[in-house]
């Protein structure tokens, strides 16, 4: 049985899978398996895994019809053998020593059933921490993500434990927040102060798609209302940022009266602050002209 089990979801990503599982054969912790659940794709992705890496003892290629990516990983949990999950894009990368680093915190925490390293994102060769940075290392539960996805998909999970909330498989957008927001109302997540991970930006993550985000923002918040109490203060952080992500997103598509309208609907939640007045202006000003004066 191997220790680690890595859940690797794809769908037509045979341009970009070779680099992400490459990463994972690298690791300095040898006691692993990948599985990788192809989600239906539709490109040469089984051919090209078949060809690369049809012969390799630590790979499980698992081809099923495509049902996206939650059940996906729903999927490649339930066929996992490893004592521990960890749940992985098929468009990033790990670092060598990632395994490593989260086997040392089980080993010091074995109590715990989630865990997390940091992460950087490369976007056109150039990388960049964004705002998990600056966490300290520790336990933190639900409250971590009321502003949103801060961890993302990327979490180890023991295997067997009570009580453990699967994947959502209505929802495909927003669906980590989802994940973690409803196990971690329960459980305690160790967030290791290493960067482990090295997430791939390019305009074919779902994000990329303004108003995709948008609409599953609203629908995930929304669905964690339902099956969350929180308390007042909690409910409107959790409302706030949701719309503060949304008026993001609609200046970034150059929807300004859309924008203008989540913003109301922030401060309403926030209040007035530093960075609600500077997207105010982000907003005014207008990102086609924001980006004119930068180019200067």
């Amino acid at each position: 049985m191997p220790f680690f089990s890595i859940v690797i979801p794809t769908y037509n990503r045979a341009h970009l899978i070779v680099p992400t599982i490459q990463s994972v054969l690298a690791q300095d912790f040898p006691d692993f398996e990948i599985l990788i659940i192809d989600d239906g794709s539709t490109d040469d992705t089984e051919e090209v895994i078949e060809t690369v890496f049809g012969h390799h003892e630590k790979i499980y290629y698992i081809r099923k019809k495509n049902e996206e990516r939650s059940i996906a990983r729903n999927t490649g949990f339930h066929l996992a053998k490893g004592e521990y999950v960890v749940f992985f894009d098929s468009d990033d990368l790990l670092l060598p020593h990632y395994l490593t680093t989260l086997y040392e915190a089980i080993e010091k925490y074995p109590e715990c059933n989630f865990f997390a390293t940091k992460y950087q994102i490369a976007t056109d060769g150039e990388v960049a921490m964004n705002e998990i940075k600056d966490l300290a290392e520790g336990f933190y539960d639900y409250r971590l993500l009321l502003k949103g996805s801060i961890l993302g998909t990327m979490v180890c999970v023991k295997r067997q434990i009570p009580n453990f909330c699967p994947f959502p498989p209505e929802f495909n957008m927003c669906e980590d927040w989802i994940f973690n927001m409803l196990n971690l109302r329960e459980n305690k997540i160790y967030l290791i102060d290493k960067v482990g991970i090295t997430i791939v930006n390019h305009n074919t993550r779902s994000m990329a798609n303004n108003q995709k985000a948008i609409e599953g923002r609203l629908k995930a918040m929304q669905f964690i209302k339902e099956k969350i109490s929180f308390l007042p203060q909690e409910a409107k952080e959790l409302t706030g940022y949701s719309y503060y992500f949304c008026a993001t997103h609609s200046y970034i598509e150059g929807k300004r009266k859309q924008a203008l309208i989540f913003w109301f609907k922030t401060i309403k939640n926030l209040g007035i602050q530093t960075s609600t007045i500077l997207l105010f202006i982000k907003i005014l000003i207008g990102k086609k002209l924001i980006n004119k004066v930068r180019k200067r």
